[in-house]
């Protein structure tokens, strides 16, 4: 995890036209059977549905478009023509004329927080929004008049912080802001970074710490002049308090992921990763799909820590428990990934991304170089010994590396499997901000997917303002380097990192292909930000669809619309290939389908 964007406002829908929706049946009055290129005739089982009139975007190896579609218990069956599409068509057949709207394969996301997602939406969610004070304040003061009910000592968690963003620009809270508020109760407030929290003094006091309290292993407890605690936590100084927090019972964990799929089908996702993966949350999943009511197909990557014992013996536990087995037409469960964190964030103040070269230093107008060059947390031989046993276990690791120095010391790690012979394991490096140009062909010679935040590829606070001013000019051309990666062959995936960013799978795609804010925002005026690693649209929905799947060894399954694969596709109210940029971001899903069901909208399309 890690920081965000604000979420820009949703453009308006365009107009979704008529739809004409069918059933037919052959009854021998038909037209004879038509013939393929070569005379032969062609025969063909009756489809359950036959989807029609459609821009149908394949994501095919040549991305080939066509009309139609024909999906047969859970699979489609047939992609081609209308014309063609008929031999598909039987009694029973449900025929579904999309008036040419775009038809596309579902998103996978392959990095994101869904049970914090899911807790975000029920609780005090900031959203994201660059706030004052006042309005902070506002905010929560709201929230504990709506739930004055509850007990002193229930804890109210904020969701949603853009620490970043708080206006005017460089404003620091502290627990003196929350204990501003009057109320007894213990707060605790997340930033959207992932690595910050901001906690009020009774907060503090529940969890035991104060001035004499150690900074743990992998964190930082921050302090004002005087060694007291200001109420701010970094990193692994959070799980100080973890422990203290009521954790959500069983029945509020299914509530939570019941809202997080609900959500994620809205957006098209059909598959995704959990790349902070809970037991909690792989019990609450796996309820779900017993009772068939999984709507995405749900992929989990267990937490490896630095001197975790057997952790690999862990994770072969719950993949025991948990995993489905093989991928099927109905959404199942998955537990075939590992996350590692190497390092931070680049943003300042925290600024605990791995760094080659130190940040700079800046004040007074000037930057000059400094000696801070971030964390680390895995030794070279440390993640190469841990890297190597979970590859041989069948796990692939997915590593959080932001800073350059961490890329490359995943990227050396991943090319000792390699050396090893070992071509089937899936490696991924989740973020990759900022890569030396050495590095950068790596990813296709190693085969390693990188996962990355397109959200972040746009001027805002915590880029222009947070990380351009200490990396200097030539280390910023090389700030979410997608362009630079596709270039040199290698294999980019969309990971929203939900909750960290919105669930704005949209206007995440329109970031990589424009790199611009919204229209209307502040940095608007800006412009594209590195415009040299612009992504054209058929990559960018590449990255959220076939290389997802790819990500997640699904690709034989998902991910693209041909015969043979799962119906796991989403219906759109825009042609995304051809409404002008800065439209993608509006776009809405009207239908999204996981193996042949319907999990959002309607096959009537209203």
């Amino acid at each position: 995890m890690r920081g965000t964007r604000g979420t820009p406002g949703r453009r308006a829908v365009l107009a979704a036209g008529a739809v004409t929706v069918t059933a037919v049946a052959l009854d021998g009055c038909g037209p004879e059977p038509e013939r393929d290129d070569s005379g032969k005739d062609q025969a063909a089982q009756a489809a359950d549905l036959v989807l029609t009139g459609g821009h149908v975007h394949t994501v095919d190896a040549e991305d080939s478009v066509h009309q139609a579609l024909a999906v047969t218990a859970g699979r489609i069956t047939f992609v081609g023509t209308d014309r063609e599409a008929r031999r598909h068509v039987g009694k029973g057949t449900r025929v579904v004329d999309l008036g040419g709207r775009m038809v596309m394969p579902g998103l996978h996301d392959g990095h994101l927080h869904p049970m914090s997602g899911g807790q975000g939406l029920l609780g005090c969610d900031l959203e994201y929004e660059p706030l004052t004070v006042r309005q902070f304040q506002d905010r929560v003061r709201a929230y504990l008049k709506r739930t004055k009910d509850e007990g002193p000592d229930s804890w109210v968690q904020v969701e949603h912080w853009y620490a970043q963003a708080m206006r005017p620009a460089g404003t620091k809270l502290t627990k003196a802001d929350l204990d501003a508020l009057g109320t007894r109760r213990p707060i605790v407030v997340k930033s959207t970074d992932g690595h910050t929290v901001l906690v009020s003094s009774r907060a503090l006091e529940i969890a035991g710490i104060t001035a004499a309290t150690k900074d743990p292993a992998g964190g930082a407890i921050a302090r004002d002049a005087q060694g007291e605690p200001t109420g701010v936590l970094e990193d692994g100084a959070t799980d100080l308090l973890t422990a203290k927090i009521p954790q959500p019972t069983a029945a509020e964990n299914l509530r939570i992921a019941r809202t997080a799929l609900a959500a994620l089908a809205g957006q098209g996702v059909t598959t995704f990763m959990d790349a902070l993966a809970s037991e909690e949350g792989m019990e609450a999943f796996t309820a779900l799909a017993k009772e068939g009511k999984l709507t995405a197909r749900a992929y989990f990557a267990p937490l490896v820590n630095v001197g975790d014992k057997d952790p690999v013996g862990k994770v072969r536990a719950l993949r025991d428990r948990y995993d489905g087995g093989a991928v099927k037409a109905a959404a199942g469960i998955a537990v075939r990934n590992t996350k590692l964190f190497l390092d931070g964030v680049l943003q300042y103040p925290a600024q605990t991304a791995g760094l080659l070269q130190p940040y700079l230093e800046c004040g007074h107008g000037e930057c000059r170089p400094g000696k801070r060059t971030g964390a680390q947390y895995w030794k070279q031989e440390q993640l190469d010994s841990i890297v190597a046993e979970l590859t041989t276990a069948g796990l692939d690791p997915h590593v959080h590396a932001i800073g350059d120095r961490s890329v490359r010391t995943a990227l050396n790690a991943f090319a000792r499997v390699r050396e090893r012979g070992d071509r089937r394991s899936r490696l991924t490096v989740a973020h990759a901000e900022l890569v030396d140009p050495a590095d950068i062909k790596r990813f296709a010679r190693l085969d390693v997917v990188a996962a990355m935040g397109f959200h972040w590829a746009k001027p805002a606070p915590d880029s222009v303002e947070s990380v351009k001013p200490y990396l200097g000019a030539k280390r910023w051309s090389n700030y979410e380097p997608e362009g630079d990666i596709l270039a040199g062959g290698g294999r980019i995936s969309l990971g929203s990192d939900w909750p960290v960013d919105p669930l704005d799978e949209w206007t995440a795609i329109k970031t990589a292909i424009t790199r611009t804010a919204a229209p209307g925002s502040e940095y608007a005026a800006q412009g594209p930000m590195t415009p040299h690693q612009r992504i054209s649209r058929a990559a960018a929905l590449r990255a959220a669809t076939l290389n997802g799947a790819y990500q997640l060894r699904q690709e034989d399954h998902t991910g693209s619309l041909e015969a043979g694969k799962f119906a796991d596709l989403i219906v759109l109210d825009r042609n995304v290939m051809k409404v002008p940029e800065e439209e993608i971001a509006g776009t809405k899903v009207l239908l999204t389908m996981v193996g042949g069901r319907v999990v959002h909208g309607s096959l009537d399309l209203e």
